[in-house]
């Protein structure tokens, strides 16, 4: 009788999940058709079907020099994070820091924080400096906000590996150097690739920074379609949208296969040892 009603509880939670996820993904899929609709602006469901949406896209100078300033800011801000996210995991996971877990809590607190917030924070000081609207404003921005994904993967890497690896190699003489070369970064290697991709697709797809931070001349993708739903209706806003939640979801494809690649290779490695 107990185990029927934990299956019925079990039963229950499913479906209640599944209905949330649908909730949740539902308005997503709207935007599909809507950007292949033939009406001049956003009504579901669509009266006939065009690509003059997707023709005028394509052939909107706002949009590509907001896609171009999207990759000159999320390419450069991604690589800080990368870098600055790897040493802070080094640092904290494989050095003896005082204060780890309390330090482990600041790296992430950018990603747990309402974004509001630290834009709000973060604009008085590009103020003083003198750069708020310019590309270094936004880019330094971004990177700060994106530093806790690279910390996270490349962390939860070097947890996976024992220290005795590293440190048999430095007993065998190699160097400090010689050492991260060869076998820290072999290991962790994955975990880099994913972070340096979650970075640049979350700073591709940012808007609060973005209209703190930016100006006309630096705006990126998401803040143009913020601006244009402000003032113009059209069905082009679904047709961008689609394109960039396509980019999106084929990026976070591509870490999904890398991860599961480093995963199988583990899995054939240990294989090949235990036989």
């Amino acid at each position: 009788m107990t185990g029927s009603l934990w299956r019925v509880v079990g039963t229950g939670f499913s479906a209640f999940a599944v209905l949330v996820l649908i909730f949740l993904v539902l308005p997503t899929l709207v935007i599909v058709p809507l950007s292949f609709s033939s009406a001049t602006f956003l009504s579901f469901p669509p009266p006939g079907w065009s690509l003059q949406w997707y023709e005028g896209f394509a052939n909107s100078l706002d949009y590509r020099i907001a896609i171009l300033n999207s990759i000159k800011i999320g390419i450069p801000a991604a690589l800080l994070a990368t870098i600055f996210g790897t040493l802070a995991a080094l640092a904290l996971v494989r050095g003896n820091v005082a204060g780890r877990r309390a330090l482990s809590a600041l790296m992430i607190a950018p990603l747990i924080l309402p974004q509001i917030v630290l834009a709000i924070g973060l604009f008085p000081i590009m103020v003083k400096l003198g750069i708020v609207g310019s590309y270094p404003a936004i880019l330094l921005g971004h990177a700060v906000l994106c530093l806790p994904l690279v910390f996270i993967t490349v962390a939860a890497s070097l947890k996976s590996y024992a220290p005795s690896i590293e440190l048999a190699a430095m007993t065998l003489g190699a160097n400090p150097w010689n050492t991260f070369r060869f076998v820290t970064f072999p290991m962790i290697r994955v975990g880099v690739v994913v972070g340096f991709i979650f970075s640049f697709t979350f700073s591709f797809d940012e808007l609060i920074l973005a209209i703190f931070l930016t100006s006309p001349a630096t705006r990126t993708v998401p803040r143009l379609l913020w601006e244009h739903l402000n003032y113009q209706m059209t069905p082009v806003i679904a047709a961008a949208t689609v394109v960039l939640l396509v980019l999106t979801l084929s990026l976070l494809v591509v870490a999904a296969l890398v991860n599961r690649s480093s995963a199988s290779g583990r899995v054939r490695g240990a294989n090949e040892g235990a036989t």
